[in-house]
């Protein structure tokens, strides 16, 4: 008799177990049901910023407002073409004696080669030929501050783009004279 009610007992046991476990699951899909849901709206959202930029790369044309656009645009960078060309900035500074003489940007833009390139361009001021004109004068005033208080004094600072051609012996193996040319910074380099 008493194997019976042990077995019984056992029995009840693993039912009332069983039912808690069916419980418990119920709650843990009644909680994760919304964490689903918003993965889900993540990997959408996610998808649909990629098609706009997507879009904005391809056609120049996006949905979404600017400061957005700009932002997702940076994730299309492997997508938006190969260029046969490098493209550099250049600062030039015209001392008293009216000699340009080649200013060092690298310390006005941190950061790897690629990145000190892509912010040369100053893509953020570049909503019309008038903005960038300004940035440009801006940033051109500002190099010849920081230069006068390391001691180069300058009467003028330019800035212009050098376009050579790509090489497959490095970045700057074809920047020589004769495939170097001259760029104005407000034109499209591509």
């Amino acid at each position: 008799m008493r194997g019976i009610v042990a077995h019984r007992i056992i029995v009840q046991t693993a039912a009332q177990r069983y039912q808690l476990i069916s419980c418990y699951d119920k709650v843990y899909d009644e909680l994760m049901y919304p964490r689903q849901w918003l993965i889900s709206m993540g990997i959408l959202a996610y998808l649909f910023l990629t098609f706009c930029a997507w879009t904005y790369t391809l056609f120049r044309w996006s949905p979404l407002p600017w400061h957005a656009e700009r932002f997702f645009f940076g994730m299309m960078a492997p997508y938006q073409g190969y260029s046969l060309q490098n493209v550099e900035m250049v600062a030039e500074g015209k001392r008293a004696n009216g000699t340009w003489e080649r200013i060092d940007v690298q310390s006005y833009f941190p950061g790897s080669r690629g990145e000190r390139n892509f912010r040369s361009f100053l893509l953020d001021f570049r909503t019309s030929d008038e903005a960038a004109k300004i940035a440009y004068k801006k940033f051109a005033g500002l190099v010849r501050t920081h230069e006068s208080i390391h001691g180069k004094l300058y009467d003028e600072v330019r800035i212009t783009f050098d376009a050579w051609p790509v090489s497959p012996e490095g970045w700057y193996a074809m920047r020589k004279p004769p495939f170097v040319q001259r760029v104005d910074p407000l034109l499209s380099l591509e």
